[in-house]
């Protein structure tokens, strides 16, 4: 499933803020053949042909499963997290009668890693374009091949509209996955409670992030004015980190840092501000589409579980540069 995310809505406020773009139902059926199943540690996984016939498949299928809403359909073309993304706004699409128009790619770059162990993956960047119109900016997209034989699926798609730190490549053109933490500014595993710690505690020009719209503009002011809103509106919300994901992908660029794929699952919960009071979720509003009733819905208390995605540049300590996030998409996947 994938169309142009355009709000961040906390669905009881009457605001919408400006989010990332996610990412897209699809199938990459091209396996990696001998050379990826058998890489050694200075072979790429997977060729550039192959990995660019993975990305083609990927747009014809995703096209397929958008036109036919077939939500079930999912779960055999993508891995997580982009798979618990896309069944989170199929669902929504279909709740607000949403059609998603035709996605298409043009030219693509891969990166691919090397090295024998699973999983295998590789790094696409495109330009998009949907219905026509060329999203603003470029599409990060993370093909992973689990085992074997198998198929490359997508895992993780975030558009950029700023500057990205450019991708290492040795003589061969292979890129370096980044296993571990070792020199990094931040671990990747520790981005997620940091980037809640930024806007939750107000830390921007304090802490180890750089400014980034998406980080600033769009998380962090989008939270603390949906907060205000629904402050005004008698409702309380509390938002906790649940769980990080365990599938991250980091590769090297050229100045020693990382590019960092992450996700994890935050909590909202929201709760009237008097002991005998109601919230409400919006009409139309992506979280009351989720619950199943795009009309809207008022309860006493409203928990809603949204999984969030970034791409991030993760500098090297020694370098004295700070992290920065250049992509980032969220979607209600559990309203109750």
């Amino acid at each position: 499933m994938n169309r142009k995310k355009r709000g961040l809505r906390l669905q009881a406020a009457a605001a919408t803020f400006l989010l990332g773009l996610g990412g897209t139902a699809g199938c990459g059926t091209v396996h990696s053949g001998d050379t990826g199943a058998h890489a050694s540690a200075s072979e790429a996984v997977v060729s550039q042909a192959d990995a660019s016939a993975a990305v083609s498949g990927y747009d014809a299928a995703n096209n397929r499963v958008n036109e036919a809403m077939d939500s079930a359909g999912l779960a055999g073309i993508e891995t997580e997290p982009l798979l618990s993304a896309d069944i989170a706004w199929m669902r929504i699409s279909k709740e607000l009668n949403q059609p998603v128009a035709p996605i298409s790619d043009q030219a693509i770059t891969v990166y691919a890693t090397s090295g024998p162990a699973f999983p295998h993956w590789f790094l696409a960047v495109s330009s998009r374009a949907q219905g026509g119109m060329p999203f603003p900016g470029p599409t990060y997209r993370v093909f992973v091949q689990e085992a074997p034989g198998a198929s490359y699926l997508p895992a993780y798609s975030l558009n950029v509209t700023g500057p990205v730190p450019k991708v290492a490549v040795d003589g061969a053109g292979v890129a370096s996955a980044v296993p571990g933490p070792d020199g990094l500014l931040v671990a990747p595993d520790a981005l997620a409670a940091d980037i809640l710690a930024h806007y939750q505690q107000n830390l921007a020009g304090k802490d180890k992030f750089s400014y980034s719209a998406p980080l600033d503009d769009n998380l962090s002011n989008g939270y603390n004015a949906g907060v205000k809103a629904l402050s005004g509106r008698g409702t309380t919300l509390s938002r906790a980190l649940s769980r990080t994901l365990p599938k991250t992908f980091a590769l090297r660029t050229e100045d020693g840092g990382v590019l960092a794929f992450t996700s994890d699952v935050i909590t909202d919960t929201l709760t009237p501000v008097k002991a005998d009071g109601t919230v409400s979720l919006a009409p139309k509003s992506r979280d009351a589409a989720q619950l199943g009733k795009p009309e809207g819905a008022t309860a006493s208390q409203f928990t809603i579980s949204r999984l969030e995605t970034f791409l991030t540049y993760i500098p090297t300590t020694a370098s004295g540069a700070k992290a920065q996030v250049i992509g980032y998409n969220e979607v209600p996947i559990t309203v109750s």
